[in-house]
């Protein structure tokens, strides 16, 4: 079973990759003008119409140094609140601590991380995706590192950006450093930019704590929307491992309490018996039909006590019995 995606993108990234484009001269293909034609711009923009917009720009332009020079065409006051949060900080190091808090209001496509050694601190992303994976990390990097250096004034200097992926030829690998302006390591264990410690305490050029105090409850808001909307999918990909578990037990997994985990998703409108109900089902059709369990297997495998409670519930779904749906051409 593949549940629906509920993580997005903030709809000024879309703008973001479209205007960088635009800004290199590069015609928007004809397919991602039609997906973004279709794009509610009340709405954050779901991931797999996202994937979809890359994909599009990946066979219109198969440039290998594409995603690096959409980054550094993007500017931090495309990247909505977030981007303005960043820049009203005291220090590169204050902007890149909201930056790991507030990162999944820009987009829910990966994980940022701080790792500190003793002569150098990695700023790591790590993807959740896998189409168009290269494309789109070093978009990500490179727009971190152009905004770095906007922020900065432009003193920053990476020592280094780190590529988790094959190392090209030399004569391309001599493109990303000339583009990039900083060494490149690639076959690296996580994609990064690695900065110096002292890099941290850089002061940021357009530092306002007014300003910042005023952005920073709007993002807190915002974010807490979104970490809450994100929880259906956290519970449903728990039970399509586990389909016989417990909102106990989900609960448990998740470090919440099941009272807590009841009230999060009733924020969102939504409730455990819902989703619980929407997986078994899912799991009950695909086992009935491939006819290699019998009825007693099956309400173990779901989580029902026996045979009967498996029955009853099959037919509140259905409005048949396993027996009847059997016996129903596929």
């Amino acid at each position: 079973m593949k549940p629906a995606d509920c993580r997005s993108v903030t709809l000024s990234y879309t703008r973001a990759i479209t205007a960088a484009l635009n800004s290199l001269e590069l015609p928007i293909p004809e397919d991602a003008e039609n997906i973004l034609s279709g794009i509610d711009e009340n709405q954050r923009v779901p991931m797999g119409v996202q994937e979809l917009l890359w994909l599009a720009l990946s066979e219109a332009y198969p440039d290998p140094l594409l995603g690096v020079k959409l980054g550094r065409a993007m500017h931090s006051s495309q990247m909505g609140l977030v981007g303005y949060l960043l820049m009203t900080q005291k220090t590169l190091g204050a902007a890149i601590e909201q930056l790991l808090i507030y990162h999944p209001l820009v987009g829910e496509g990966g994980q940022f991380e701080l790792r500190r050694g003793a002569h150098h601190a990695d700023l790591c992303y790590q993807p959740n995706y896998l189409r168009c994976a290269q494309l789109r990390v070093e978009t990500v990097l490179s727009a971190c590192l152009a905004q770095t250096r906007s922020m900065t004034g432009h003193p920053f200097r990476a020592q280094s950006v780190l590529l988790a992926y094959p190392a090209p030829s030399l004569a391309l690998q001599q493109q990303y450093q000339q583009l990039l302006q900083t060494p490149i390591q690639f076959n690296a264990p996580v994609s990064a930019i690695r900065l110096r410690p002292q890099d941290l305490d850089i002061p940021l050029v357009a530092a306002d704590q007014q300003v910042m105090a005023r952005l920073k409850p709007e993002a807190d808001a915002l974010l807490r929307a979104l970490t809450n909307k994100s929880l259906q999918l956290q519970v449903s990909h728990l039970l399509q491992q586990e389909p016989q578990l417990t909102r106990e037990q989900v609960a448990s997994q998740l470090c919440i309490s099941p009272r807590h985990l009841g009230r999060k998703l009733q924020e969102e409108n939504a409730s455990f018996r819902t989703i619980q109900d929407e997986v078994r089902s899912h799991y009950a059709r695909q086992w009935l039909r491939q006819d290699d369990r019998n009825n007693a297997e099956i309400a173990a495998a779901l989580g029902y006590c026996d045979e009967s409670a498996f029955g009853k519930a099959f037919r509140r779904w259905t409005g048949v019995s396993p027996k009847a749906f059997r016996k129903q051409p596929a």
